[in-house]
């Protein structure tokens, strides 16, 4: 075992396990553990963070951080950001909280039509997302009302979660980043606290998916529509931020598309429940439970012989839908060369 030196409480002290240095994480998060185990491990173990950061991005994913960017810089008191000196997330004070709306999208459609799109499809879907952009982000706005936080203090954003090993008895924490935390001010004898967010607001963005090739040769895009009903993989996520609260702060999830919006809680769906949400937390902590012995069987060896002898035993899950696909040549090639599959 070794001590995680960034933890300066004795008291509270991490001990991460000898596998995290060789294995190069040391934390978990949802978006990790909802991951194949194949996937995962080829991104978390095999790759470097660097190399990570190569790995191409996609139009839908750049869509939803633009109107992610501008709903939180319209709402947040508080953003948290990367301190470009230390390189660690803090909190700063949002200076356009309230600007003019307009002027936020145009400002993340800038920032939007500076990426580069990554093959002829995504070319596509970029064009038409410039205009989407503007809908969603409207949409957006509507939803925000709807559940009115409008006045609500304080509102932040990107705010680093934790969840210590002593509470799941897990060998790492969990580490997650809530889109919106609204309120919690109290007042008790003439002192304003804000102990824990009156709720939690999780964003999904969906987007028009590419349609078929129409006569005159242009590309034809069908409009989605809200889900009926949340996905397991995004209630798994908002089960993370109801347990740093020992789930006593309720979990809204907003989905966002150019047609509308839809919000859900523990009134609209039972799935964000009290009850549902500790399931699917139990879920998640035993999937990173099973990867953590799965680790621990081969801590002992070099780096090489530990990602290769966890490869023999991990499925790489190469029939998944999506797990692999746009991950490049390059890591691709990479990744059928360590499962052997080359």
């Amino acid at each position: 075992m070794i001590k995680n030196d960034s933890v300066i409480d004795p008291l509270h002290e991490n001990i991460l396990p000898k596998w995290s240095p060789l294995l190069g994480v040391t934390h978990h998060s949802a978006t990790q553990l909802l991951m194949s185990d194949g996937p995962y491990f080829f991104r978390y173990g095999e790759l470097s963070q660097e190399e990570r950061r190569r790995i191409p991005g996609n139009s839908q994913m750049k869509a939803g951080v633009a109107v992610g960017d501008i709903l939180q810089e319209y709402y947040a008191d508080t953003i948290w950001k990367i301190n470009p000196l230390t390189k660690k997330l803090m909190p700063y004070a949002n200076a356009k909280k309230g600007n003019n709306k307009d002027e936020l999208i145009k400002a993340a459609l800038e920032k939007f039509n500076k990426y580069i799109p990554t093959e002829p499809k995504d070319q596509e879907k970029f064009e038409k997302y410039q205009n989407e952009i503007i809908e969603v982000a409207n949409n957006g706005f509507l939803a925000m009302e709807k559940l009115g936080v409008d006045g609500l203090y304080p509102i932040t954003c990107e705010e680093q979660i934790s969840i210590e090993q002593r509470i799941t008895d897990l060998l790492l924490p969990y580490v997650g980043r809530t889109d919106f935390a609204i309120g919690g001010v109290r007042v008790d004898n003439n002192v304003t606290d804000a102990p824990i967010p009156s709720f939690i607001v999780e964003l999904k963005t969906q987007w028009s998916k590419l349609g078929k090739i129409k006569k005159n040769g242009e590309r034809s895009f069908i409009s989605l529509h809200a889900p009926a009903t949340p996905s397991y993989n995004h209630v798994a996520q908002c089960s993370v931020y109801a347990a740093k609260y020992d789930f006593k702060v309720p979990v809204k999830l907003v989905y966002v598309t150019k047609t509308g919006y839809e919000i859900f809680d523990s009134e609209s769906s039972s799935l964000l429940t009290t009850s549902e949400l500790q399931k699917s937390f139990k879920n998640l902590n035993s999937i990173a439970r099973r990867r953590e012995k799965i680790f621990g069987m081969f801590e002992n060896q070099t780096r090489d012989n530990f990602i290769k002898s966890c490869a023999s035993i991990i499925d790489p899950n190469w029939d998944h839908p999506y797990a692999w696909h746009g991950i490049g040549d390059e890591f691709l090639f990479r990744a059928k060369k360590l499962w052997n599959f080359t």
